[in-house]
């Protein structure tokens, strides 16, 4: 939650924090999809594109197990070693998986969390 509390600070409302929080899980599985659909047509440019999407917008909610995963993919990739990265695909799915599964719970965390510190955002 400390990734979430921190956007909220510098957007100065929990709102827009937790609407993109809300907005990251609900395209997960999209995202995850166009990386496997960039490897499946072998377009590096494309899977660096979207790794590094994913990435970005997975350390903004503090979802640090895809953001590492995203990251060590990437780096398979740029060191020409992208069969590798491919077999590295079910992990990143199975991390996408397990984060969806939790959404609910994920969602009334921060709510909760960023409720307690609401009072912060307006002193």
């Amino acid at each position: 939650m400390s990734r979430i509390q921190s956007l909220a600070d510098e957007l100065g409302d929990p709102g827009p924090a937790l609407r993109f929080l809300a907005k990251y899980l609900s395209m997960l599985p999209e995202r995850v999809e166009r990386i496997v659909h960039a490897f499946e047509e072998h377009d590096e440019s494309e899977t660096t594109t979207a790794l590094l999407s994913l990435k970005i917008s997975s350390a903004m909610v503090g979802a640090l197990e895809t953001e590492h995963q995203c990251r060590a993919i990437e780096s398979m990739i740029r060191d020409n070693h992208f069969d590798d990265a491919t077999q590295a695909l079910p992990a990143l799915r199975q991390t996408a998986d397990r984060c969806l599964a939790s959404r609910s719970d994920l969602l009334r965390a921060a709510q909760v969390s960023l409720g307690r510190r609401r009072k912060f955002f307006h002193s």
